[in-house]
């Protein structure tokens, strides 16, 4: 270390390697909007890669822009898994790009354009800089520590998730205006127009190409918000289970042929059915992070679902009483006073989605046969879910009975993840009956189920932590029976349609 600061260190090697690196990388993805209205003649799966490389690329900058903010923020958090810093940034970054994106849409639109490409570029180059702290720095795959030791059973249940998250694109849409599109995803006409402000800036170059803009937006409907599902599912089952349990949580998700069934009736519902697995996740996340700055997260989290429906603002102030009163009560009053000054952040932009909106769009009534109906369909759907009642009276049995009663079934240690995911769930299930019945169905109906599933295969697990051949075996043999009902030649068909290929 003490050499690199020498004269003839070879410091400007580096710094020379990193830039020529990293500006190469970053500016040939950003030539992905330029081409592709270029290549009008190419296939649509050819198409179809090049959209999925430039939302690669967007993800890749929410990213940095989310480590970004914590560096300038000074934010340092504790982690139960590599992951839940992965999906936290993510969404940070998505978070500041909406601000952004929405003060940039105020602008005229040559000014729009202009500055669109103003910001990536000034963007890039900020990145590929090459700083001391930039070429000494943690690289892109350090972040999935997680994944870096999978035996062969894991690695191929990945590569057979990654398969199916593909195949699962559902059709695109007809239409090719922006109203026609926002009405195709959203019919109830529900979510926020700071949402669609975000969506056409982020795909502006698009917008006088409507074939593109069509593509554009369904696969960003589909990758960018089940993609962020998936991941928050996989952070939070590693809460209650191992990593490769959480794995096969994550595969079960994926693999019920109601994942494929929702998309078919609505594309919209990728966006704010997935919001309650957000949300549960961050309150313990925020709860475990050991700072108060992650307030600020977990405020533009309400400003979030303020987004897809106004009512869910409403949803924040049950979040501020449930870490005031419940899951932070142990800590200082100070300590929680300034979580909340940090949230306030959030919690003003809730507000001010709320009024401008100018419309009631409260969804007051009883949905409890909506709900109901929406997980027995999704109970029913998958033969992999009927262990979900024992996983119920496992966490009853976690919250409720004595460590000492528990030892002989392996079921001690931390209960308080338990105790903040049946709250945050029950509080959320209760406002879903009243106001937003978006936070009770489809895929809101689906990851509780996988949670609890799992848990008495962890069990099992435990009991079974000598053999490991005997869970290799049950392990594989909970895989097939997923795989079996997953329908993947229906997959498969819907796939190919996409192409223009009929079967």
């Amino acid at each position: 270390m003490t050499e690199t600061l020498v004269k003839n260190s070879g410091i400007w090697w580096l710094k020379s390697k990193f830039f020529l690196y990293r500006g190469v990388s970053y500016f040939s993805f950003l030539l992905i909007p330029i081409l592709i209205p270029k290549v009008l003649e190419l296939q649509n799966n050819w198409l179809l890669a090049m959209m999925y490389l430039y939302i690669g690329f967007m993800l890749s900058q929410w990213f940095l822009l989310g480590k970004e903010v914590d560096h300038r923020l000074k934010i340092f958090y504790r982690l139960n898994s590599s992951i839940d810093r992965v999906a936290y940034r993510l969404l940070l970054g998505m978070f500041t790009i909406i601000l952004l994106f929405n003060l940039m849409a105020l602008l005229p639109s040559k000014w729009i354009y202009n500055f669109f490409w103003v910001f990536w570029i000034s963007l890039g180059l900020f990145y590929s800089w090459p700083t001391r702290g930039k070429i000494i720095k943690e690289s892109m795959s350090s972040n999935f520590n997680e994944f870096k030791h999978l035996d062969r059973f894991e690695k191929t249940l990945v590569l057979l998730i990654c398969i199916l998250f593909v195949v699962s694109q559902p059709e695109l849409p007809t239409f090719s205006s922006i109203n026609s599109l926002k009405l195709f995803f959203d019919p109830q006409e529900k979510i926020g127009n700071h949402f669609w402000n975000f969506l056409t800036v982020s795909y502006y170059p698009f917008k006088k190409y409507p074939e593109f803009l069509r593509m554009a937006w369904s696969t960003h409907m589909y990758t960018v918000n089940l993609g962020m599902y998936l991941l928050t599912l996989y952070a939070l089952l590693r809460y209650f289970v191992s990593r490769r349990l959480s794995l096969l949580g994550v595969f079960a998700a994926i693999s019920t042929w109601g994942w494929s069934k929702i998309l078919s009736f609505d594309h919209g519902t990728a966006l704010i059915t997935t919001y309650s697995l957000i949300w549960v996740w961050s309150l313990i996340w925020v709860v475990k992070s050991t700072t108060y700055r992650t307030g600020l997260f977990l405020g533009l989290v309400s400003y979030w679902g303020s987004l897809l429906h106004p009512a869910i603002a409403f949803l924040g102030i049950a979040q501020a009483l449930l870490v005031d009163k419940l899951f932070l009560k142990e800590k200082t009053k100070w300590y929680r006073k300034q979580i909340f000054k940090y949230a306030s952040f959030g919690y003003a932009l809730s507000a001010i989605v709320v009024l401008s909106e100018g419309e009631a769009f409260m969804d007051f009534g009883w949905h409890y046969s909506d709900l109901i109906d929406s997980f027995w369909s999704a109970f029913t759907r998958k033969a992999f879910f009927s262990l979900a009642p024992f996983g119920l009276m496992i966490i009853i049995a976690k919250i409720y009975l004595k460590k000492k009663s528990l030892s002989h079934w392996r079921l001690g240690g931390d209960v308080e993840p338990y105790k903040q995911l049946m709250i945050s769930w029950s509080v959320m299930f209760i406002f879903s009956l009243f106001l937003a019945p978006v936070l009770g169905v489809d895929f809101s109906s689906l990851w509780p189920l996988v949670i609890l599933s799992v848990l008495p295969l962890e069990l099992l697990f435990q009991k079974l932590s000598r053999l490991r051949s005997s869970r290799n075996m049950i392990y594989l043999i909970y895989i097939m029976i997923c795989l079996l009902d997953s329908h993947f030649e229906g997959r498969i068909k819907i796939f190919l349609r996409l192409f223009g290929i009929d079967s």
